[in-house]
Parts: structure tokens; C-alpha cells; sequence
């Protein structure tokens, strides 16, 4: 027991280092530097959200605010396209990491996922504060639930992006459909719309989706009782734990098809 959480801690160490190392790599040591982890995805919220503001009526035909809608399910669209994006090929560019027997493939895709996950809950809680506070979007309902949820959309995304950094580096093909998935990711996702507005047999068949499942519970958490949502906690533990891990068991079987120049 002592043993592993030795190893645990040593793990914990060298992600942090790996994630400090990717800050330095992606916004560089000047000016802003680390402010850019919040800034850059808030740059993305704002215009897109203003946007919605002005090409939609104020609420839906529901009586929700557009606001609220497109607020809840931009920034987990946005989480989940720019984990899929960093995991193609993240191993391959930093295999020279690799030649430390300490560091893993896994230490390398896990230390974007962390800089990624941090960046996008950084924006959701400033992003949050400052609308609410001018009452472009109203206060979560349930605040619980709307942790609940996107703790089930960062681990849905977190998942994806270990299977797409496993198999990028099998086949040239993930690379070529990654750009197209994300692009139809976005109707079918949940990202703009609430699974009461389907039809109950189109519901049913959206609900495998397990970002619909987290969106629900977001949505739930934004809106409380005055929304019918519908999730299921079991379903969406079991196959996320599913898909992670056939993630971690291609991403340890990778080192294979690395070419080490």
C-alpha cells in the first residue's frame, strides 16, 4: 500500500510538471502567458453567446432563456472538440518525453487533458458570474446537479480524448474523421437542444448518447423542476468506465507504433 501511493504521488509529480511544461509550449513565458488558459476560451464564449442573442428570440418555445440554453451547452461543446482536437497525435509529438522511463504515454495525454479540463471550468465559473451578474442568464436552480453534470461531461470527454490519442497513432484515418465527427457532434449531442423537445422514440435513441445523459443533468441543474429531464446515472457511469477503459488499454499498448527519430 505505502508502495503505491509512492508511485501515485510520483505520477502526481510528473503530470504537474507535464502540465506546466504544456502551458510554457502553448502560451509561452510573455505578457499574459497562463492568463491565456481562461482568456482564450472566454474569447469563444462571449461572441458566440452575443451572437445567439441576437439571431434567436430571447426564450424558447418552452419559456427558456436562449441564454441559458446556449450558455449550458457551448462550453462542454467546446471541452469536448478541443480534448478530441490535442489528443490526435499528442504522443507521437512529444514521444522525446518518452525516453525518461518515469514518464508514460498516459502522463502525456492526462497532462492535456488536465491544462484543457482546468481552462474550460475555469471560463464556465467566470463566464457564469459575469452573465448572471448583468442578467443575460439566470442562476442554476440546483447547483449540485450542475456540478454532477459536468463532472459526467469532462470524464465523457476526457474518455474520447484517450481513445482518439490511442488510435490516432494506429491509423492516419482518426485524424481524417476526427473533423467531420466534431462537426456533426454538434446537432446530435445535446448541445443546443433538450431531450423533452424530441419525440419519445427519437428521445429514447438519442438518451445512448452519454453527453445527452450530461447535458441532461446540466440542464437539470440550470433549470430544476420547471423542465422534464431525463438521465440515468448507472447507464452513464457504466459506459463511460467502459470507454475509458478501452482507452487506457490501447493508449498502453501504443509505444508499438511510435517511430523514435
Amino acid at each position: 500500500m505505502i508502495a503505491f501511493f509512492r508511485a501515485l504521488t510520483t505520477q502526481r509529480r510528473i503530470i504537474s510538471a507535464l502540465v506546466i511544461r504544456e502551458i510554457y509550449t502553448r502560451y509561452g513565458r510573455e505578457s499574459l502567458s497562463f492568463a491565456w488558459i481562461f482568456l482564450e476560451p472566454l474569447l469563444f464564449v462571449f461572441p458566440v453567446l452575443t451572437m445567439w442573442s441576437v439571431i434567436r428570440p430571447r426564450y424558447t418555445e418552452g419559456g427558456l432563456l436562449w441564454a441559458d440554453v446556449s450558455w449550458s451547452g457551448y462550453l462542454p461543446l467546446m471541452l469536448y472538440r478541443h480534448l478530441g482536437g490535442m489528443a490526435i497525435h499528442a504522443i507521437r509529438g512529444n514521444a522525446s518525453l518518452l525516453y525518461h522511463r518515469a514518464i508514460t504515454t498516459f502522463d502525456i495525454l492526462a497532462a492535456r487533458i488536465v491544462l484543457e479540463v482546468f481552462s474550460n471550468l475555469g471560463a464556465a465559473v467566470v463566464s457564469l458570474v459575469v452573465l448572471v451578474a448583468v442578467g443575460a442568464v439566470q442562476p442554476p436552480q440546483n447547483v449540485t446537479m450542475l456540478y454532477v453534470g459536468y463532472l459526467y461531461m469532462i470524464w465523457w470527454c476526457a474518455s474520447v480524448a484517450l481513445v482518439i490519442g490511442a488510435l490516432s497513432e494506429r491509423s492516419v484515418w482518426v485524424e481524417k474523421i476526427w473533423m467531420p465527427i466534431g462537426y456533426m457532434y454538434i446537432a446530435v449531442s445535446g448541445c443546443f437542444y433538450l431531450s423533452y423537445w424530441l419525440p419519445p422514440v427519437a428521445r429514447r435513441i438519442a438518451l445512448f448518447q452519454p453527453s445527452l445523459q450530461a447535458y441532461e443533468m446540466i440542464r437539470a441543474g440550470m433549470f430544476g423542476s420547471t423542465v422534464p429531464t431525463y438521465f440515468d446515472f448507472g447507464y452513464t457511469t457504466f459506459v463511460l468506465a467502459l470507454l475509458t477503459i478501452m482507452g487506457l488499454s490501447w493508449l498502453i499498448t501504443v509505444r508499438k507504433w511510435l517511430v523514435f527519430e
